[in-house]
Parts: structure tokens; sequence; C-alpha cells
């Protein structure tokens, strides 16, 4: 609002003043851009929006009964209640339950609905297309399995309907891409474990990130998980050493079963197992 055009509001005169009624006495400019206090009979009453103050031409000296306050402090409740929304959208795009919470954690109840209703039919809220959007980062950027996604959408409070449609902005291409980058990743990081291991490990982790059966399957058809036999032979030497000093109190066959055990349990062939206990009985026997 300029300058010019307040000041005339301001100064204006009511005519015909009901001095049962209070009238305002005061319209002061607060530090917040767009915002006015309102006095009424020389006392602070209440806060209100500049484009409510133009729409109702408020001016000093006009009377204010009891109904038209409550039309005012209405309106300005939804006007508060509708910018801290679009102030919360222009962070990125929010489902209606995310607007519908973050109206409450300002405790904009009463107004939430009428807000929800305003954002919709202006196209800042639509729910379908938040969940497409979400699908598409998700797959495009985070390499999540499509399990996770659908969970993620159902606690932003998206409908089934538009979680299944959203769900086609994930090709099943796209879905074993991800699986077989995450379980390169997976491989990557087994070196010291034995091949039926790291295959328990890569399963675990394509579940967890949301993969289903199918894509699981697929993956694995395409990425080698089968150590070499010195791949392998390695992977036993470092683990079997780490038993091996941490079983340093027992001698003779019962530490002998007890690593024994703890390869088998880490997934080692039995062969392989022997071989290794032989070497360590070898290095005990020249020590």
């Amino acid at each position: 609002m300029t300058d010019d055009l307040l000041k005339k509001i301001i100064s204006s005169k009511s005519t015909a003043p009901d001095e049962s009624l209070p009238k305002i006495t005061k319209i002061e400019t607060q530090k917040r851009k767009g915002r006015y206090n309102i006095y009424l009979d020389e006392s602070y009453a209440f806060p209100i929006d500049e484009a409510i103050l133009v729409k109702h031409a408020l001016y000093k000296g006009m009377i204010i009964s009891e109904d038209f306050r409550e039309e005012l402090e209405s309106e300005d409740g939804f006007r508060k209640a509708y910018t801290r929304s679009l102030n919360y959208l222009n962070y990125g795009l929010r489902s209606e339950k995310e607007v519908r919470d973050d109206l409450a954690k300002h405790e904009f109840f009463d107004v939430a609905d009428e807000v929800i209703e305003k954002l919709e039919e202006q196209g800042y809220l639509d729910d379908l297309m938040y969940a497409e959007s979400f699908t598409r980062t998700g797959a495009n950027v985070g390499g999540k399995g499509p399990r996770v996604i659908k969970q993620e959408l159902k606690r932003r409070g998206i409908a089934e309907e538009n979680i299944e449609k959203a769900s086609e902005q994930y090709s099943f291409d796209q879905m074993v891409e991800n699986g077989v980058q995450l379980a390169e990743k997976v491989i990557r990081r087994s070196s010291q474990h034995s091949t039926r291991e790291t295959n328990n490990k890569l399963r675990q982790n394509l579940m967890q990130k949301g993969f289903d059966s199918d894509i699981i399957t697929q993956v694995l058809e395409e990425v080698t998980v089968e150590k070499e036999e010195n791949e392998e032979y390695a992977a036993i030497k470092s683990q079997g050493d780490k038993i091996w000093r941490k079983q340093a109190k027992l001698k003779g066959y019962k530490k002998i079963q007890k690593v024994k055990s703890s390869l088998f349990q880490k997934g080692f062939a039995g062969d392989l197992i022997n071989q290794f206990i032989e070497e360590k009985e070898m290095e005990d026997q020249d020590e």
C-alpha cells in the first residue's frame, strides 16, 4: 500500500457515527510488512492484513460493530493461515496432509479446510502431482525401491489410488538398474565375506531398500556374486584369523570346533574351512 493511500484511509471521516459502538481511533503500521494494528476507542483491538484493510476501506473514525469485528478477525485469520501455507509450499511440493499438519502446528484449526480448498482450486496443492514427483525423485535420485517409496507416500497421507497411479512413473527396467547399482555397492563392501554371506547380505539390503522378490531375482542374474577361489580363500583367511585369535584361550579340539562352527555360520564351505584349519595348526607347530 502506498503512503498516500494509507493516509487517505486513516484520515477519512465517518458520517453519522453511532456513539454507542466503538470506532477506530488509530490504524498503526506494524514492523511486519503488510500488517496493521487497529485501535478502537484509543485501545488496541486487533491486528489486520493490508489486503483486508483495503478491501473494507477501514479508516479512522469508522464505526465497528461486534459482528463486523468478528468478520474482520475471521478474514484475517484465514489470510494469515493462507499466507503461512503459501510460504510452506515455497520450499517444495507438499501433500495435503503435510499442509494440514503445518497449519495445525501453528494452531490454524478453524480455517484449515478453507485454506486447503483454496490451494487446491489454485493448483498449489495436488496429491497426485505430488506423488508422481516424489516417485520420480525417489527413483532417479535416491535409488529407492518401489515398496519404500509407496510406504513413504502413505505416511504423507497420499490415497492408495494416487500411490498406484504414481507408481507408473517407476519402470521395471529402472527398478532393476537401481537394484544393480545397490548390489554392486554391497559386493564391493563384502570382499571379506563368503559368497554365501555376500549373497544373503545382498538380498537383505535389496529387501530393506524396498525391492520386491521379482526385482531381486532379476538383479541377481545381472551381478556376479560368486567369488573366485583365491578371493574366497582370502575372505576366509581374513575372517578366520580374527576368530582364531579370539579363541586363543581354547586349545586343541575345542578350539578347532569353535573356529569351524563360526566359519560355517559365515557361509564358508567345509573343504575351505578344513584347509584353513590345517594351515593354522601348522603355523602353531612352527611357532
